[in-house]
């Protein structure tokens, strides 16, 4: 196994929470798949309020260094709009949601660490998303009305629906479906 046993742990996390969600799982779960006993878990993490706040924490260093990624890679606001939603099809292939999302289905069951770095995760999003949106609307590459915050708000909002609908579904179209629409009223 190349990687350690910390992050084999927070990938197993990562892959229950987004299919079950935070509070569809135990120790038990994440010992079974890894193949370690549960005291080796409560050994990096003591609690599963612990679990949780790593969880968060990789994710948004995860999306930020992925976002870093988008805008070293093109300065077309167009395509980085496509390169972001393909950051929200990947859980979506395997029918899950994105970890943001279903930790946002069990907010009153976490710790306020967790909280915090959910509302930093989706405020990410959206800073980025109005950047985008306003570099392309100045250069007259994205064309929409109103301000760009609420657009930004209404891009992600349609990402996350569309991963819920995909999901509950179990169809993948769904979400292309809804994120082609959303390239297709900005140009």
């Amino acid at each position: 196994m190349n990687k350690n046993t910390e992050e084999v742990i927070l990938d197993t996390a990562q892959s229950i929470v987004q299919e079950y969600g935070f509070n569809g799982f135990s120790y038990a779960h994440i010992a079974k798949k890894v193949g370690i006993r549960t005291s080796s878990i409560h050994y990096y993490f003591p609690n599963k309020e612990d679990l949780g706040e790593a969880l968060i924490v990789r994710y948004y260093n995860n999306f930020m260094a992925s976002i870093a990624q988008i805008d070293a890679e093109t300065t077309d606001n167009i395509e980085k709009l496509r390169k972001f939603i393909q950051l929200y099809s990947g859980p979506v292939q395997e029918y899950c949601t994105c970890m943001g999302v279903m930790l946002a289905t069990d907010l009153a069951s976490l710790s306020g660490q967790t909280l915090d770095g959910i509302a930093k995760l989706f405020t990410s999003n959206l800073d980025w998303l109005k950047r985008v949106l306003d570099e392309g609307r100045n250069e007259g590459q994205l064309n929409f009305s109103g301000s760009s915050e609420t657009v930004a708000h209404q891009f992600l909002a349609s990402l996350q629906g569309a991963q819920l609908l995909a999901r509950s579904f179990r169809d993948y179209n769904r979400f292309n479906l809804i994120a082609e629409g959303l390239i297709a009223a900005l140009i």
